[in-house]
């Protein structure tokens, strides 16, 4: 028995240390990412190699290769450069949060054949012909249109509102007008009447007094605010807030879970947006997270750096090699129905498809609500999930 164990351990490919590294803005207007996605990375690995690392791998442990894609599109695919200068043998990339900044690094670790792991939204960032080396692990731009509609029913239900006329503003980013497009399609097949739709380049909506005008005098039952700076989302919130707007305000992405969020008072209850990670009912991980990184409040984009690394750890270990073109196969064939990264979304199940975009399409809604004397965005759907009754 004894001989057959050491002849399995001698069968492994043994390594000291395997490298991911790690591309998320840390500057810039999507500093909130970067920082977040860290600290949730980080932990990640913290919690991983003291675990004992990546059994396949001879109980390898992880080191994370930390790059600033900073505030472009460009700087987003200099750091991917740099890091692969600075680190030939990093097995995998995670980042970019901002699809336009995944579609720029992306373009760059293919190249290099090095497999890249994203939370971008933009279909284009796993759907372009001759890509194989990025996977996605949200759902794609052209789902989260149904997954969010889904997700208010019930809260619009319980507060008898019935949506007969909308709002669908927002910013001109790679993920954002999609998901415009998309809903506004889907209200003109249903019947609702698109009463203001406005659009703004990303961060640039220095002055919303004119969008909130005009939603205002609209008197429209639901507002869609589909942009991902914080300036421009809470910019408007105010505005609507001070021209008394009560109908509620859809958003999409983690710039909605920003502890600041909370400075807007009392008002800022039921404001509402749809991503792809919160804090799930009946999970202790998620506070124990919080904790663990100095938070309130575990958001999407902590869980999403802790998630990330869990997901390349378990890849890993199935690969049993930190070679990029290993990991790139294990991650085309993965099927994972148990472990830290399955528990960490409402889902029993995770793999990817033929794309690399992930096969289960799921999202959570998170409503900013006063939950023990302080407000917090928290769960409101899937009613399974849910930590809290959705309230307008």
């Amino acid at each position: 028995m004894t001989q057959a164990v050491e002849a399995g351990v001698d069968d492994r490919n043994c390594v000291d240390e395997v490298v991911i590294g790690t591309v998320w803005p840390m500057s810039g207007t999507f500093s909130f990412v970067g920082d977040a996605e860290i600290a949730g990375a980080t932990k990640a690995v913290e919690d991983i190699n003291a675990a004992g690392g990546i059994e396949s791998l001879c109980g390898a442990s992880l080191r994370l290769a930390i790059y600033d894609a900073g505030g472009s599109a460009e700087e987003a695919a200099t750091a991917v450069e740099r890091l692969l200068d600075d680190e030939p043998g990093v097995s995998a990339i995670a980042g970019s949060w901002l699809s336009s900044f995944s579609l720029a690094a992306t373009e760059v670790s293919e190249r290099a054949g090095i497999p890249f792991v994203t939370e971008s939204f933009a279909d284009s960032v796993t759907d372009r012909e001759g890509f194989r080396h990025v996977f996605g692990y949200s759902p794609p731009a052209s789902a989260i249109k149904g997954l969010i509609l889904e997700a208010i029913q019930p809260g619009l239900d319980q507060a008898g509102i019935t949506m007969e006329t909308v709002a669908v503003v927002g910013s001109t980013s790679a993920a954002a007008v999609p998901l415009q497009e998309a809903l506004l399609a889907e209200f003109s097949e249903r019947g609702i009447e698109v009463a203001v739709t406005d659009t703004w380049a990303p961060g640039g909506l220095d002055d919303p007094s004119g969008v909130a005008t005009k939603i205002a005098n609209a008197d429209v039952d639901v507002i869609f605010n589909i942009a991902f700076a914080f300036s421009d989302v809470s910019g408007l919130q105010n505005e609507l807030i001070a021209r008394g707007v009560t109908a509620p305000v859809v958003q999409n992405g983690g710039q909605g879970l920003l502890p600041a969020w909370a400075d807007l008072g009392p008002e800022v209850a039921g404001l509402s947006t749809f991503v792809y990670a919160n804090p799930l009912a009946g999970s202790d991980a998620f506070p124990e997270l919080a904790a663990a990184i100095d938070q309130p409040y575990a958001r999407q984009d902590h869980i999403g750096g802790y998630f990330v690394i869990q997901l390349i750890a378990a890849v890993l270990e199935q690969a049993g090699d930190p070679s990029p073109a290993a990991v790139t196969e294990a991650f085309s064939s993965i099927r994972l129905t148990e472990g830290v990264a399955v528990d960490l979304m409402p889902t029993s199940e995770i793999s990817f498809s033929e794309t690399g975009r992930i096969d289960q399409h799921f999202g959570v809604l998170a409503q900013w609500q006063e939950v023990d004397g302080r407000l917090i965005p928290c769960t409101v759907y899937p009613v399974e999930f849910a930590v809290c009754q959705p309230v307008w």
